[in-house]
């Protein structure tokens, strides 16, 4: 019972502790700031805008490429950057994802 009596022990040390005195002024600062609190009608929040986004790129006409060759330009349909390529390469130009095309 030696750890339940000090812990009673403590409870009864803690109701003796005083609180600080609040100043007068204080206390008639934080009645006023309470009830402008208190009248203050809730406030309407508007729904948020939607974000525009980037348009999509409009696709252009070519075919989808096998392997880079050198000197052609190719064509992303998603963001709609375009590549010339400088050299011959075995696989194609990947770009967000996809294959890109020739134009």
């Amino acid at each position: 019972m030696v750890g339940l009596e000090s812990t009673l022990e403590q409870a009864e040390t803690a109701k003796k502790v005083k609180k600080p005195e609040v100043a007068e002024a204080e206390r008639e600062r934080q009645d006023k700031f309470l009830a402008q609190l208190r009248a203050r009608k809730p406030v309407k929040v508007k729904a948020a805008k939607p974000v525009k986004t980037k348009a999509k790129a409009k696709p252009k006409k070519g075919k989808k490429m096998a392997r880079a060759s050198k000197g052609e330009t190719y064509y992303c349909t998603v963001c709609g950057c375009e590549v010339l390529c400088t050299t011959d390469s075995e696989s194609p130009i990947v770009c967000c994802d996809e294959v890109m095309y020739i134009l």
